[in-house]
């Protein structure tokens, strides 16, 4: 039998081995670039599931039927948590949808030849709205730390990257001094959601505040020159995610704020200035509200006019457009630098 040149065979799968297939399954999600938490869940999540199979005396993966995916989501639902409580339904869920991976990953192998997963109900629930910030509160909240003290600072800093940039809470965690280009009011994140890199603008009072986090208080912070943290703890140590999950919680409770808020919350809270340019880049004004006030001065303005440049004139548009039309019709050709106003940059 003639097979493609250069194809690779799949190696065959023993149901009978659950340490195997659990081995294969997280190989697998390994190389589809999936994080180490969700394969820390799997493994774990699976192994209760294993332990259940032995316990009912099934061996091999392909005697599992449908009755026995319901009898284990029943006693997932009636199970207890170490403090006394019932899995919520999100987490039900999850541990379901793992199950599921789980044999539609035998099922494309050729291991089983019939999903028992597949007319599986998975619980589901009404989500309520999540609670929002508005600007006076991220006004409060952001202002909370003692801007006096070497801690205070280094908080600032950390609450204002969260809200004027909106970086995520691992993001934030590992960012490295080298990904902040103060010069160009650039910020490198690596490895973001997906294992995918982006280049952020810091500006405004996001950018005042690191700025003065790295010349007063990392200074004070760094025990080891040759830590390459940005964020430290006051042993010189990389300031992990539970401490800004923290920070915030903290923070919100300092200043009275009776909904619950985490980083992901100042992520969405509505912030003037996440879409303004560095210098060099021109950007459309965002939008700004009537009671906007001082908050975040400069944030709500156009990079353009905060670096003494005006807007972009009709001209200057017309110009833009005629480029991009010759360019879809024609071979290509560079821009005409006649433009007193730079073409603006997109910033993921």
């Amino acid at each position: 039998m003639r097979t493609r040149a250069g194809s690779k065979r799949r190696p065959a799968l023993d149901p009978r081995s659950f340490e195997g297939v659990l081995d294969a399954l997280t190989g697998e999600l390994r190389a589809r670039w999936y994080s180490q938490p969700l394969l820390k869940q799997a493994r774990n999540v699976l192994l209760r599931f294993f332990a259940y199979l032995r316990g009912r005396r099934v061996r091999d993966l392909r005697a599992v039927t449908e009755a026995h995916v319901i009898a284990y989501a029943r006693q997932i639902a009636e199970a207890r948590t170490a403090k006394g409580t019932r899995y919520s339904v999100s987490t039900q869920r999850s541990y379901l949808m793992l199950v599921q991976r789980l044999f539609r990953f035998l099922e494309s192998h050729g291991a089983i030849l019939d999903d028992p997963t597949r007319d599986l109900v998975l619980p589901s629930w009404r989500k309520l709205p999540r609670a929002v910030l508005n600007q006076s509160h991220a006004r409060k909240l952001v202002a909370c730390p003692d801007a006096a003290t070497v801690r205070g600072k280094r908080d600032r800093a950390v609450l204002e990257l969260l809200y004027g940039v909106a970086i995520r809470v691992g993001e934030c965690e590992r960012l490295d001094l080298r990904d902040f280009d103060r010069g160009r009011g650039l910020l490198h994140i690596r490895q973001g959601k997906g294992r995918k890199d982006r280049v952020v603008p810091v500006v405004g009072q996001a950018a005042v505040a690191l700025g003065v986090y790295l010349d007063e208080s990392r200074p004070e912070l760094v025990k080891d020159p040759r830590e390459s943290a940005l964020f430290l703890t006051a042993w010189g140590r990389r300031f992990g995610v539970k401490r800004i999950q923290d920070l915030v919680r903290m923070s919100a409770k300092a200043v009275g704020l009776d909904i619950r808020v985490t980083p992901h919350t100042l992520r969405h809270a509505p912030a003037p200035g996440r879409c303004e340019c560095p210098r060099g880049a021109a950007a459309p004004r965002p939008l700004q509200r009537p009671d906007d006030g001082d908050l975040h001065q400069g944030r709500a303005q156009g990079a353009c006019r905060r670096h003494g440049e005006g807007p972009p004139s009709r001209a200057d548009l017309e110009e833009t457009a005629e480029a991009a039309a010759a360019v879809k019709s024609g071979p290509w050709r560079p821009r005409p630098s006649a433009s007193r106003c730079p073409r603006p940059l997109l910033f993921p």
